[in-house]
């Protein structure tokens, strides 16, 4: 779905046919435009078939999107909805997960929230006055405004240097964006974001603890597949996908159908798991689509037209002829859904926290514990001294810190590129982080804080993706049901007898009487980027040696050529922050 809306607090020059013609000039459908006190909403899809996002309205509130009942593990009812116009926020929502932008409007107060994810963003441009333009897409902003985009060069800057983030700066000036799990709340003297969603809440939940993780990703995945006739999960071979495919089999009815797709390069044995997904397949008697990567190659040139242009910058843009090959082999004439296993890395821990260990000895005392040092240190092969005065440190810092713990985004010097010039470190900022981290506790166990940063992680890397705006892949372990299982685990318990993400494991093992999610080993996409960087050495070379950085003399070019040159000859040194800057380029690519 997207939208746009205007919250008024005097006379405005922008009208309801402004907010219509911008939401017509991309829905495929006849806009709708919805009033509530001084609030004026326009929405519209983007595809009649593709597109199963909803909206429900009471007296006071306003939802959109996917919204799904934590008890029933079904779709909201929109008379339930209707009856909960007297309750508070807190109590309609906690009965509530999806993907949803939440609106309560009360004698010209307005509070918004976004669920956990932030897969149906919030983005708004104030006025002086203290009324507020807000839409789904940021393009959608400045066609209802008539201008031309002002480029943020602090988040710009900021993503180069640390990558993604959640946080309410935007790449534009005066366009800013309520991060995923957060409430936004707006008068016409005052704007306050702060966290809706606690992530430490369900810590050591005994109910959730007594429940397993097939059960967990079966209750959220049921509700979400119910209305696609096909249902295809991105399958590596790995842990998270095999896992997926376990528990999908057993909730596609007869009139769905069910695959896999297998991305793959015959040529380059780490980005090679097709044994693997043929195995899961086979066990589960389900198709395998067998994508070959040799002709979809980052950088690999992409001329598919695309609805909007993209809200933020995201790595996924230098393979956008990759993310094209996959929708081909995707059904359009009916509803369909792409799953990924995507965040499970990050909410389980892999690899597991270090600092683990320092939770064990604050939580259980001495005992065990020096099993627990062991096998952290055998399974990052470190001396075992080494570990033991980590975790000093940590437990030194977690007892005697009287101020709330901040998050560390400074990187060593020499992990940053020599080619990235200081006029560009100079305009990034730590503050461009999730609101989260300024309300955190003074005191969290220190690998519970390393959990809560992969969380925030994983959200970060999802942003609604360029090449499927239509209807975003689905991130089941991103999802708020998933991630507070996965916290309710102390980090000690998330890796067991040599394994990370272990509850899951078990889980899946236990219940589907399977080994093959007992496999360590994990592809990694390195070679396929050395690989596109050599076949489109020129077109590369050209985009980010010509691009915006290099002009405004923020990065060094002789220093880039040579490290592009490198990276396309096999070494993987400063592979990521060219990642970063060739996003960054293609982005401002799109706006240009």
């Amino acid at each position: 779905m997207i939208y746009a809306g205007i919250l008024s607090f005097g006379p405005q020059s922008l009208r309801e046919e402004d907010l219509k013609r911008a939401v017509g000039d991309f829905a495929e459908t006849s806009p709708s435009v919805l009033h509530k006190d001084s609030l004026v909403l326009c929405y519209g899809k983007l595809s009649a078939i593709q597109d199963l996002d909803d909206l429900w309205e009471n007296d006071s509130s306003i939802l959109l999107g996917r919204v799904f009942e934590k008890e029933r593990s079904d779709a909201l009812d929109k008379e339930t909805f209707k009856e909960q116009s007297l309750l508070s926020t807190e109590a309609v929502l906690n009965q509530v997960w999806g993907k949803y932008v939440y609106l309560n409007v009360n004698n010209k107060q307005l509070e918004v929230i976004v669920d956990s994810t932030g897969q149906l963003p919030f983005f708004y441009y104030p006025f002086s006055d203290g009324s507020i333009l807000f839409a789904s897409d940021i393009e959608i902003i400045f066609k209802v405004l008539n201008q031309k985009p002002e480029y943020n060069w602090e988040y710009l800057c900021s993503y180069l240097i640390y990558s993604n983030r959640s946080a309410i700066q935007t790449p534009f000036k005066n366009i800013f964006e309520l991060p995923a799990a957060c409430s936004l709340k707006i008068t016409k003297n005052e704007r306050k974001t702060i966290p809706f969603w606690n992530p430490l809440h369900s810590y050591k939940n005994q109910d959730l603890q007594e429940k397993n993780a097939v059960s967990i990703l079966q209750n959220t995945l049921k509700p979400w597949i119910e209305p696609y006739k096909n249902i295809c999960v991105s399958l590596s071979g790995g842990l998270d996908s095999s896992a997926l495919v376990y528990c999908l089999k057993e909730l596609v009815t007869k009139d769905q159908k069910l695959t896999a797709l297998n991305y793959f390069h015959s040529q380059v044995k780490s980005s090679n798991e097709l044994a693997h997904a043929r195995q899961v397949c086979k066990e589960m008697g389900i198709e395998l689509i067998e994508v070959d990567a040799s002709n979809s190659l980052p950088f690999d040139s992409s001329y598919k037209k695309r609805p909007l242009k993209p809200n933020k910058p995201l790595p996924g843009f230098i393979s956008l002829k990759w993310l094209e090959t996959i929708a081909e082999h995707l059904p359009t004439h009916e509803a369909s859904t792409f799953i990924s296993g995507h965040g499970s890395d990050h909410i389980f821990m892999r690899p597991p926290s270090k600092k683990s260990t320092a939770d064990y000895l604050l939580e259980k005392g001495i005992k065990g514990y020096k099993k627990q040092l062991e096998n952290i240190a055998n399974f990052y092969r470190d001396p075992l001294y080494s570990v033991l005065r980590e975790n000093a440190a940590n437990l030194w810092s977690y007892s005697f810190s009287h101020t709330n713990q901040k998050r560390n985004f400074q990187k060593p010097m020499d992990e940053i590129p020599c080619w990235v010039k200081q006029e560009a470190r100079q305009k990034t900022s730590q503050g461009i982080i999730h609101p989260i981290y300024a309300h955190l506790p003074k005191k969290i166990l220190p690998g519970k804080y390393d959990q809560i940063n992969a969380v925030y992680e994983g959200l970060a890397s999802i942003h609604v993706p360029i090449d499927n705006q239509i209807d975003p892949t689905y991130y089941p372990f991103l999802y708020e049901p998933v991630v507070e299982f996965a916290l309710s685990f102390p980090t000690y318990e998330l890796f067991d007898k040599g394994y990370d993400r272990y509850p899951l494991r078990k889980s899946v093992s236990d219940t589907f009487k399977t080994n093959t999610v007992w496999r360590r080993d994990k592809s990694q996409t390195t070679g396929l980027f050395q690989l596109g960087i050599k076949r489109n050495l020129e077109s590369v070379l050209s985009l980010c040696l010509e691009g915006h950085f290099v002009k405004l003399g923020m990065v060094d070019e002789e220093g880039l050529r040579r490290t592009i040159n490198l990276i396309g000859s096999g070494d993987a040194k400063h592979l990521c922050p060219f990642i970063h800057l060739a996003s960054l380029e293609l982005f401002l690519r799109f706006w240009d």
